[in-house]
């Protein structure tokens, strides 16, 4: 039963600004490329690319082997492939990652397996500057 909140799209804090959520569910496979404005579960399997400017949840049960673009990411499932994370991904217990990740801000629990390659986003031009021995230098001298 639904809520007369839930009915209307409002008061729910997993809504998204243009309210779609799309759901993949377990059992479903697909061979294509997904895009969507909209957040996107997925616990079934999918063997493409996957564009969300919203936030992806790869459940348990949910796989992904292809090339996949979102802003944030929870990963309990597996994803095989080459992946870009603009904001935060969370790779749970349970989650398997392989491939290539591009990502903001990562928390990872004990369990999680990652094989492949990881690169913080924006942060190699910032090392190189020598923006990290200028902040080293401010925060000795506030100590």
């Amino acid at each position: 039963m639904f809520s007369k909140t839930n009915k209307m799209g409002k008061g729910n804090e997993n809504d998204t600004p243009g309210g779609s959520r799309n759901h993949i569910a377990q059992g479903t496979k697909i061979k294509g490329d997904i895009s969507t404005e909209g957040d996107l579960r997925i616990d079934g399997e999918l063997e493409g690319s996957v564009d969300c400017k919203g936030k992806l949840v790869v459940g348990n049960s949910g796989k992904i082997k292809g090339k996949v673009r979102c802003q944030n990411a929870n990963l309990s499932g597996t994803i095989e492939g080459v992946m870009v994370v603009s904001d935060m991904i969370a790779m749970q217990a349970t989650g398997v990652f392989s491939g290539e990740i591009t990502y903001g801000k990562m928390a990872v629990e004990p369990g999680a397996r990652i094989e492949g390659s990881l690169s913080i986003s924006g942060k190699l031009k910032d090392i190189s500057s020598g923006d990290v021995a200028a902040a080293k230098r401010a925060s000795e001298k506030t100590a």
